[in-house]
């Protein structure tokens, strides 16, 4: 009991000293220190309440309500914490599981592409051997030499002007030996056709038997232009296609057999078309597979030479 006067006896003490005091302490200040003394508990009451002379109080709501709020949050701060570990150990697993997806997948890539290369094999193939042949037949090819009435007649051409525009003749000189290369060769055809149709007046004077015999023989190339030149000629001498192409060695490769021509041309013998194919042969552009007898080149010498001796003596150039 004496502690507890004691102590009363203090807290008079410092309220009255405060309040003879009040410039110096703030009202707030007193209020704070007044209320926390008033609910603090004497050191007695501590001392029979731990020895069990006074019951202890029980916890206030409020105080349960915060233990339990904590309470929980400790437990959804361990229920994260599992969480967490699961989702670390469960990591690999996952990682593990999308390889094995993405090696699925590009099996499975692998094996459409297997799939679809042996449904494309037989083209694949087809298409290589068809690429081998036109490969062999792309060979850099030696040209023969040109026959003696060929030589003539390309003078001839020089001479009048049609070889003026080509890029092999260099200066006035014509020099043969620049007339070994395709080139220079198809360059030399074209002017024979232009030269054709300037003296168209000189097809009326023509070997018509030398003509049809070459005519006969069939097609000097499976180039188009020199197909329907051929078939234009046999239209004109009424050779039928049925006769010449079942027995052409070229009919494998040919767009237009046993196909006719019907056109103004067939009615008329025009030079041009004379020109686009007997030069052929002196200028060995026929097919390489294209075996040309003997008689078939008598028949173009006699042509080109025909031509040559009609054009000094017979017509003049067309205006």
């Amino acid at each position: 009991m004496a502690v507890v006067l004691k102590s009363i006896l203090k807290n008079q003490t410092l309220y009255k000293t405060l309040l003879k005091r009040p410039q110096c302490v703030s009202p707030l200040i007193v209020s704070r220190t007044l209320t926390s003394e008033a609910h603090k508990k004497p050191l007695s009451v501590f001392f029979e309440e731990a020895v069990g002379l006074r019951p202890r109080p029980e916890t206030s709501e409020i105080e349960e309500e915060e233990e339990e709020q904590g309470n929980e949050l400790k437990r959804k701060l361990l229920e994260l914490e599992r969480k967490l570990i699961e989702l670390k150990k469960s990591e690999p697993v996952r990682k593990k599981k999308q390889k094995e997806k993405v090696v699925t997948s590009e099996e499975t890539e692998k094996r459409h592409d297997n799939l679809y290369k042996l449904s494309k094999g037989d083209e694949e193939e087809k298409k290589e051997v068809k690429k081998r042949s036109r490969e062999q037949e792309d060979v850099i090819r030696v040209y023969k030499e040109l026959p003696i009435e060929m030589v003539s007649f390309v003078r001839l051409l020089h001479k009048e002007g049609y070889l003026n525009k080509a890029n092999f003749i260099t200066g006035e000189k014509l020099n043969m030996g620049n007339l070994n290369e395709e080139y220079s060769r198809t360059f030399v055809k074209f002017a024979a056709e232009r030269f054709g149709k300037d003296y168209q007046e000189i097809a009326k004077w023509l070997s018509g038997s030398d003509l049809k015999k070459i005519v006969l023989f069939g097609c000097p190339s499976v180039e188009k232009r020199a197909v329907f030149a051929a078939k234009t000629l046999r239209n004109f001498f009424d050779i039928h296609e049925n006769n010449v192409c079942n027995k052409c060695v070229l009919k494998e490769k040919c767009k237009f057999p046993n196909q006719s021509v019907w056109d103004g041309k067939t009615k008329h013998l025009h030079l041009s078309v004379v020109m686009k194919v007997i030069t052929l042969y002196p200028l060995d552009l026929t097919h390489p597979k294209l075996q040309v007898p003997q008689e078939v080149q008598d028949s173009v010498a006699r042509l080109l030479t025909e031509i040559q001796n009609l054009s000094r003596t017979v017509c003049t150039p067309l205006a």
